[in-house]
């Protein structure tokens, strides 16, 4: 989530948008598998760093009535989420105080235990929402950036071997600046994950600078998601735009190596 005084920015658009295309998708509705969600926000505190939220602006092929919500906002309350959202499930998991609960480094494995439940959960799009995304870099680039704002390699494995065969989890990943470095960028990721995951049912979505990696388990649920997200893909009018599946390369290393399976 980064911090609360994101709320609502472009980002923010983007990404509810994508997750309410997914809580109302045919591909994914016709056997109910995103009957329910969980938000893990990651919220960090403030930081005095002279940057500023981006203001949306309509896309075509995304929500207005998503952007006129999010203009109608009059705070920065993650609980609005819930408001936008709860029409579109059957449960809205999350842990409360949302707007307080703050993940630090000193804290991270209270914050992983309290949250072991809702990740869990069956039939459920399972949404972590860190500052940065999966961790890169050695152990010093990390402190000196803020571990917080990274979910680390373990707590990656941990967060698949909580995963429900039933459910899709969904992580969001900021790529760098350079728009020339973003699908490779986006690709290393998935590298990452099936590699940490174990899994080999990975997939990503990007626009601009914003990715968001979707892990699952099982083969069906991958087709129905790889379909879904095709689709948004179509309807999306944003000018730079990718979706990603792991490189072909790793697939068969994986199944070379008798790692071809879904993680447990």
């Amino acid at each position: 989530m980064v911090q609360l005084k994101y709320f609502g920015d472009s980002r923010d658009y983007f990404k509810y948008d994508l997750i309410t295309y997914l809580l109302q998708c045919g591909y994914l509705l016709q056997c109910g598998i995103v009957s329910n969600y969980v938000f893990v926000p990651m919220l960090t505190r403030h930081r005095h760093d002279g940057e500023g939220s981006k203001e949306p602006r309509y896309i075509p092929g995304k929500s207005k009535n998503l952007l006129a919500f999010i203009n109608n906002c009059k705070s920065k309350d993650l609980g609005h989420w819930q408001t936008w959202l709860k029409h579109h499930v059957h449960s809205y998991i999350t842990l409360h105080p949302v707007n307080q609960m703050f993940f630090e480094d000193a804290n991270r494995h209270r914050y992983w235990e309290a949250f072991d439940d809702a990740l869990r959960t069956q039939n459920a799009l399972i949404f972590v929402d860190p500052d940065t995304g999966l961790e890169t870099g050695a152990r010093s680039y990390l402190r000196r950036m803020g571990r917080e704002k990274y979910i680390l390699d373990e707590e990656l494995k941990h967060l698949c071997q909580r995963l429900d065969p039933s459910s899709l989890l969904m992580i969001y990943q900021h790529l760098p600046r350079n728009r020339d470095m973003h699908k490779q960028a986006v690709d290393k990721k998935i590298e990452q994950a099936v590699r940490v995951s174990g899994s080999a049912y990975v997939l990503a979505y990007r626009e601009d600078d914003l990715a968001f990696l979707f892990i699952v388990k099982e083969k069906e649920l991958f087709s129905r998601l790889s379909d879904a997200l095709q689709t948004y893909h179509q309807r999306s009018g944003h000018a730079h735009k990718s979706i990603h599946w792991e490189p072909d390369e790793v697939r068969e290393r994986m199944a070379t190596n008798g790692k071809a399976q879904p993680c447990h």
